[in-house]
């Protein structure tokens, strides 16, 4: 997956100046959330979303502007339109927003997204807090100073009034992805970002529903691991959007393999008898969600299989089959978007319990 803190990473190593737009604050209905963010280059194009719509093509406008001054500034956009017909924003709220300027020479900034990139890559947590220095209105050419720091306390970066900063974060479990905080003894809000990882998926099968999970499944921001016995499948032609790729008999698929909380199975192979192997290892997994495609009636004897073989209803419990929400689909493409909607619904009621 080419993750927002990638494609800055690219920008920098093009030696690129480019414009990074944030939600900093919402007041009201908006169409994205705190956080959110928008890369814009000076030729227009516009990496990742806060909205779209006439809401974005304003801040791209404020970033080409930006861009062209070497400026950074905070802003407000009221969405107050009264009909459809209206080319205003009508959600019926306000947002701020950091219009941020960054330079490819900004060496501390690289090393920082740099460091969020890969800590992504290796599924670590990570903070990026910032202090937000101007007002809304204000402008500034100074280059705004921010830190990142991951789970275990390497940071990169600094600001004067960290320490004080860093003790008033909220604990994890009161903590959002991403809010305004306001430290005491400490002149300015500060936006705290926890940076998690957004789940794995482990796509077991590289026949064409395995493919196309693989694409929707990166598309959705889940780092993918497409995994079959034939190399014919399993190679980067037939599965271009993996993050990693396996080839190994099902039977010793899970050797290796780094399977948590945060990790989500599918299990889309070519046959009952592999679909079983898989399940049954799945099954001695802590992953988050395990999903199996099949008929009721093969799923059934597989069921019945692994009960005899010693597993309980509690552990049976735990599959989701037959896989994906119940949409109709049949073309591979349709079981796949069904089933990465179901991925997507496990993973938000996990993004909730920790809000």
């Amino acid at each position: 997956m080419f993750s927002i803190w990638e494609s800055i990473v690219q920008q920098f190593e093009e030696k690129r100046s480019f414009v990074l737009a944030t939600i900093l604050d919402v007041q009201g209905s908006s169409p994205r959330e705190v956080g959110a963010k928008a890369v814009i280059l000076d030729n227009g194009d516009v990496i990742g979303t806060i909205g779209g719509g006439l809401f974005e093509a304003n801040v791209r406008n404020f970033a080409l502007d930006a861009l062209k001054n070497q400026t950074s500034s905070r802003l407000n956009f009221a969405f107050y339109g009264n009909d459809a017909e209206s080319d205003q924003m009508i959600c019926g709220g306000s947002v701020d927003v950091l219009v941020e300027f960054v330079h490819p020479g900004a060496k501390t900034k690289n090393q920082i997204y740099m460091k969020l990139a890969n800590c992504l890559r290796e599924r670590v947590s990570t903070f990026l807090i910032k202090p937000i220095t101007l007002g809304l209105g204000q402008s500034t050419e100074s280059e705004l100073e921010y830190i990142c720091v991951d789970e275990t306390g390497k940071q990169v970066g600094n600001f004067e009034g960290f320490e004080i900063c860093l003790k008033s974060i909220p604990p994890r479990r009161l903590l959002k992805p991403a809010q305004l905080i306001y430290p005491e003894d400490f002149n300015a809000p500060v936006l705290v970002e926890w940076i998690y990882p957004r789940g794995a998926a482990y796509v077991f099968g590289a026949g064409h529903v395995g493919a196309c999970v693989c694409h929707l499944a990166s598309y959705a921001d889940f780092r993918v691991v497409g995994i079959d016995d034939r190399s014919d499948y399993a190679n980067s032609q037939n599965l271009p959007d993996a993050d990693q790729i396996v080839v190994t008999p099902f039977e010793n698929a899970f050797r290796g393999l780094s399977i948590d909380q945060n990790s989500y199975i599918v299990i889309v192979t070519r046959g009952h008898a592999h679909d079983k192997i898989v399940l049954a290892q799945a099954l001695r997994t802590d992953a988050t969600y395990i999903g199996m495609i099949g008929s009721k009636r093969k799923i059934k004897l597989i069921y019945d299989s692994l009960i005899a073989g010693g597993f309980s209803e509690d552990d049976i419990g735990r599959v989701h089959a037959p896989i994906g929400l119940p949409i109709g689909g049949e073309t591979p493409q349709e079981i796949a978007v069904s089933i990465v909607a179901e991925m997507i619904q496990q993973r938000n009621k996990i993004l909730n319990m920790k809000v």
